[in-house]
Order: structure tokens, then C-alpha cells, then sequence
């Protein structure tokens, strides 16, 4: 669940502080978790697909702005202003910018499993159009953020949306890995946080991006915390 907080505007022509990033667990070269490409997911690929059409409409705004609507006039600003800045300060823009937004809506997430994996997957996802007129919850903040990125200038490659478990509140949640020009990987959060390690009540689900699906499932990522403690105990019995 995101859970709701209080979220700091942000002027696109303020210089932001640059956040550090290090190693942590979640790497980019690490294939040993790919479970295949992304189209192998419909309702994921039908929105990578409704994104970027999107895209090369609001790519045109950028170029020429009588060809904006109101969102995609915001949007501009947003992308001209970030690509002046270095890309530590670009993150920390994208992340509050639709942070701010604070439109959160749940729209009652749906797992199910595919084939013999583990891997939990949603069945509906939102554009950066459909975000910015309707809002959404922590997934629509996270594919919001993922075209966002995209338009500022990030390689697909290097961004993926991945959904944790959270253990604090049991729920699931979704944040952006960004892997840096350095070859690090930060993690951008619904409240405004940039992380550079895994924070230790998340657990790493699956990501995606729109060339493949990962799955990171744990055995233990969806037993109530009352059940892993017991099966914990009888391992070290």
C-alpha cells in the first residue's frame, strides 16, 4: 500500500542537490532472475504501447508547444528545464515533481500467477496522460516517473519498475530503479526518498521495463509475518 504523505513542491528552475548513489543488491547485469520479454505480459505491453504512441505526441509538444494540451504544456516545462540538469538532479526532479501530484487513488490491485513462476503481476497500469489527469496509486506513480525519465532523456535499459513487498505494513508497493551512469542503481519512492541500498522491509517481487519481465520473488515474500517467524524457527531447529 502507498501510504500518504506530505509532499514538497518543487519549482523546475530550482538547482536540486545531487543524491549518491551506491551499490546495493538490485543489479542491472545480473540475468539470472529474467523470466522472458515483456510482451509476454498483455496488459503491461498494451500499455508500453499506449505510452509511447503517447509519447511522440508529447515529444511534438516539446518541439513546437501550440501543439500542446494543458498536461502535456506542464509536462514540457518539466523536460526542458530537466534536461539542463545533471542526472543525479534530474532524478530528484521527476521523483517530487509526480510526487506532488498527490492524487492517489487505489484502484484495487489484481495479482494472479503466471505459468510456474512465483512472479505477481497487476493487471492494470496508467499512461503519464492518464496519470497526470486522474492520478492513481504507488504503480501509476512509478510508470508516471518511467516515461517521465524516458522524455528527460533516460535509456530504457537503465530504468525498471519494481514491485517489493513491503514487511512494515504487508502490502505491496512499487518504486523506479534507475541505474546511473556510473553503473549504480537508485531507487526512486513515493515519499520524495532517492534510496542507494534496499531499505530492509522491502523484498524485492519482480520488475519490468518494456523489453523484459524479472522476477525476484522470495519463498517467504507473501507468508504472514507470524508463519515466516515459525518456519524460520523450524529451520533452526
Amino acid at each position: 500500500m502507498c501510504l500518504a504523505r506530505s509532499y514538497v513542491a518543487l519549482c523546475v528552475c530550482l538547482i536540486v542537490s545531487a543524491c549518491a548513489t551506491v551499490d546495493f543488491e538490485y543489479r542491472f547485469d545480473d540475468e539470472s532472475d529474467r523470466f522472458g520479454e515483456a510482451s509476454l505480459w498483455d496488459d503491461w505491453y498494451e500499455t508500453v504501447q499506449r505510452t509511447n504512441d503517447e509519447l511522440v505526441a508529447i515529444e511534438a509538444c516539446i518541439e513546437d508547444e501550440s501543439k500542446c494540451d494543458r498536461d502535456m504544456r506542464r509536462i514540457r516545462v518539466v523536460v526542458i528545464n530537466g534536461k539542463k540538469l545533471q542526472p543525479a538532479q534530474q532524478l530528484q526532479l521527476v521523483n517530487r515533481y509526480i510526487n506532488r501530484m498527490r492524487r492517489y487513488n487505489d484502484d484495487r490491485r489484481v495479482y494472479k500467477e503466471l505459468e510456474d513462476s512465483r512472479l505477481l503481476v497487476r493487471q492494470q497500469w496508467s499512461t503519464l496522460l492518464d496519470f497526470m489527469q486522474k492520478g492513481g496509486d504507488c504503480e501509476d506513480f512509478a510508470t508516471a516517473k518511467y516515461a517521465l525519465l524516458k522524455l528527460i532523456g533516460f535509456d530504457t535499459h537503465d530504468l525498471r519498475i519494481v514491485v517489493v513487498y513491503d514487511q512494515n505494513v504487508q502490502e505491496y508497493h512499487a518504486v523506479i530503479a534507475v541505474r546511473t551512469d556510473e553503473d549504480q542503481v537508485a531507487l526512486l519512492d513515493i515519499d520524495n526518498k532517492i534510496y542507494s541500498q534496499r531499505p530492509p522491509h522491502y523484498r524485492f517481487v519482480y520488475s519490468i521495463n518494456e523489453h523484459s519481465i524479472w522476477d525476484h520473488s522470495l519463498e517467504d515474500t507473501r507468508l504472514p509475518r507470524a508463519l515466516r517467524k515459525r518456519q524460520s524457527n523450524g529451520r533452526s531447529n
